[in-house]
């Protein structure tokens, strides 16, 4: 039995849900960008990544700065390296694009969107930060009570890093996970880089406004909690939105149902 086999029968169930399957055709010769999280890397897109390829899309999983098996330095990274390399992948992408941010990437993205609205169909945040001018990750976090995420950080300033403590990882990211994926999230960890978390998004360009706007809520997320995706979701004009009974990293628990989330928004 493949990894994602014990999951395909649920996808089925959670498309009824939200909406009924779309055509299988909805993604065909679709241009998608998918951006990753926090301690995390373009590996965790896999599944999604060849799932939405199946169905006909053109999908770049964006490796940004110090993460993956990215090299670069810790002094080198800021939000707007995150930025600068997630706008050269829609610069180099098919025109229009379909924007995905996870976590900490919902801030990469909106800045990125911002500034490159006009080649933009649709920006999806998939249980990801979503700031207003000004917001920085921390100022999002910081008041999220229900969030086990704050209580297994171990910031370690010297060396510009924030660790998670190894017997929580799992809790707070994937709860739900299986066997395999849960040694995948284990073996690809790495600190994550923390001069980022404190830059405010910019969004001086004023585009974001004009791309059409989706959101997957994860109603078992234990690190971006389900009252704190409500908060930064509140009054902004989505044109669709849909919640899925996972927790915060779907594309490894249930990777099929992403992409049928997925193909859905690329129908609406």
């Amino acid at each position: 039995m493949t990894k994602n086999s014990g999951r395909a029968c649920a996808a089925a169930a959670v498309a009824l849900a939200i909406g009924g399957c779309s055509g299988d055709d909805a993604l065909d010769g679709k241009s998608i960008v998918l951006v990753h999280g926090a301690w995390s890397g373009a590996w965790a897109w896999s599944d999604v990544k060849a799932g939405l390829e199946a169905r006909g899309a053109a999908v770049t999983a964006v490796e940004l700065p110090g993460h993956g098996d990215d090299m670069t330095t810790i002094a080198s990274i800021s939000l707007r390296a995150y930025v600068n390399t997630v706008e050269a992948a829609i610069d180099a992408a098919h025109k229009p694009v379909m924007l995905v941010g996870h976590s900490m990437g919902g801030v990469v993205v909106t800045e990125a969107a911002d500034e490159r609205a006009a080649q933009l169909d649709r920006l999806v945040y998939v249980t990801a930060f979503v700031p207003k001018a000004g917001d920085s990750l921390l100022s999002l976090s910081m008041h999220d009570a229900d969030s086990k995420l704050g209580a297994a950080l171990q910031i370690q300033t010297a060396q510009g890093t924030a660790a998670v403590a190894a017997d929580e990882l799992v809790d707070v990211f994937c709860a739900d996970c299986d066997t395999a994926a849960t040694a995948e999230l284990r073996a690809r960890y790495r600190d994550e880089p923390l001069a980022p978390f404190a830059e405010p998004a910019r969004l001086a360009a004023g585009g974001w406004a004009s791309v059409p706007k989706f959101y997957l809520y994860a109603s078992d997320d234990r690190a971006i909690s389900p009252a704190n995706q409500s908060a930064m979701t509140a009054g902004i004009d989505w044109r669709a939105t849909a919640s899925i009974p996972t927790s915060h990293s779907p594309f490894l628990s249930a990777p099929n149902i992403v992409v049928e989330q997925l193909a859905s928004f690329a129908t609406r």
